[in-house]
């Protein structure tokens, strides 16, 4: 029997953004988009299936500058990348900040295949020009490009400044197919 033949049902992750994007406490924009689950996402799936020493889960939220001619034509990551293309900061993403969601989206305390990450980057966290964000798992540190990427998305310029906060809130569905 040919083990590689047994089941063709393979696994598909997926990953919705949402930006709230508040200057001096008044929201100003809201973006909804998808993103990119990157190939290494596999590679911390193992590290945490084995019991990996220093590896866990979901741990950074990391922002980067990206590439200046992103404003002028869109460039979609890849899902061989591994890291931002230049990362200006990086905040933890505290265990209260992760829940499990069900089928309707709403919060549930049992395992499900959809979790919700929601952090607020606050007026002082990685202000600068924002094109791109990742959020790293595995043995990844307070130090930039540190750790296992799980997802990537290049997106339109938002200029954060100490006025502004952004709550971001990304859900990942795990299905079969």
């Amino acid at each position: 029997m040919d083990i590689n033949k047994i089941d063709s049902t393979g696994v598909s992750m997926t990953g919705e953004i949402t930006d709230y994007i508040y200057k001096n406490g008044v929201l100003v924009d809201t973006i909804k988009s998808h993103n990119l689950v990157v190939n290494s996402f596999l590679n911390l799936v193992m590290c945490l299936l084995k019991n990996q020493s220093g590896h866990l889960g979901i741990q950074y939220w990391a922002v980067g500058s990206g590439n200046t001619a992103w404003d002028t034509a869109e460039v979609q990551p890849t899902s061989g990348e591994t890291r931002l293309t230049v990362e200006i900061g990086r905040v933890p993403i505290l265990p209260s900040e992760i829940t499990f969601l069900n089928s309707s989206f709403n919060e549930v305390s049992t395992p499900t295949n959809i979790i919700q990450v929601k952090h607020t980057f606050g007026t002082n966290d990685c202000n600068g020009a924002w094109r791109e964000f990742g959020i790293f798992g595995g043995n990844a540190t307070t130090s930039a490009n540190s750790g296992i990427l799980i997802n990537k998305k290049h997106h339109k310029l938002i200029n954060k400044t100490s006025e502004m906060t952004v709550e971001r809130v990304m859900r990942f569905t795990l299905n079969l197919v």
